[in-house]
This record gives C-alpha cells, sequence and structure tokens, in this order.
C-alpha cells in the first residue's frame, strides 16, 4: 500500500472475484496495523532514549558539581571506577560505560528507520 501525502492509495480491485478482493484487502488492513505498531514502537524506543540521556546527563552535571572526575567512571551506574580510559564507549550517545551497564542495552539492529 502507498502513501500520497498521508492519503491511502488504493489499487484497482474492480477487476478481482470478491473472494479475492476481500482477501487483498484483509492483507492490506494488516499490513496497515503492522505499520502503525512498528510506528509505535519506534517512537517509545526514541523517547525511552531520550529519557535515558537525560537522566544521565543529570547524573553526570551533580557528580561534576561534586568534583567527582567522571573520565574514569561508568556514566549510567556512577559505581564502576575505569584504570587507563577502560570502559566501552557507545556508539551512539559517547557515553563511557562499563560492561555490565552496556550489556542491559539491546538495539534492533535488523530495521533502520530514516525518521528523525
Amino acid at each position: 500500500m502507498a502513501s500520497d501525502g498521508g492519503a491511502d492509495v488504493m489499487p484497482d480491485l474492480s477487476h478481482l472475484t470478491e473472494d479475492e478482493r476481500r482477501i487483498i484487502e484483509d492483507v492490506m488492513h494488516r499490513h496497515k496495523i503492522e505499520e502503525e505498531r512498528e510506528h509505535e514502537f519506534v517512537r517509545r524506543t526514541k523517547d525511552e532514549v531520550r529519557e535515558l540521556e537525560d537522566t544521565i546527563r543529570i547524573r553526570s552535571d551533580v557528580q561534576k558539581k561534586k568534583g567527582m572526575d567522571m573520565d574514569a567512571t561508568c556514566q549510567i551506574c556512577l559505581k564502576t571506577k575505569f584504570a587507563d580510559g577502560v570502559g566501552h564507549m557507545c556508539n551512539y550517545c559517547n557515553i563511557r560505560c562499563c560492561a555490565r551497564c552496556g550489556g542491559k542495552v539491546s538495539l534492533r539492529s535488523n530495521k533502520v528507520s530514516s525518521e528523525s
């Protein structure tokens, strides 16, 4: 099903039997529902990432005000200390974290969204 400015474009099904039309319309309806689920999942995931980034930023600011050096500390749990810059850098947000915190996040790498 193609979209044109938000409106669904319905193909010409007049040459098909009633059963064939019903089958095709059912498939198109299921496809639309699946697309809506996917968009909702992407939206919720983006909201969750934004919330986590905000929480980490707030924690980091609090620790910096206390005078703690965040370069040698996991910026998620604020417990694990690193020696000589050890730790994992997130490729997405450039936050340094320990293996335990970095292992908690699972990303769906098989589907890429071009939405911002």
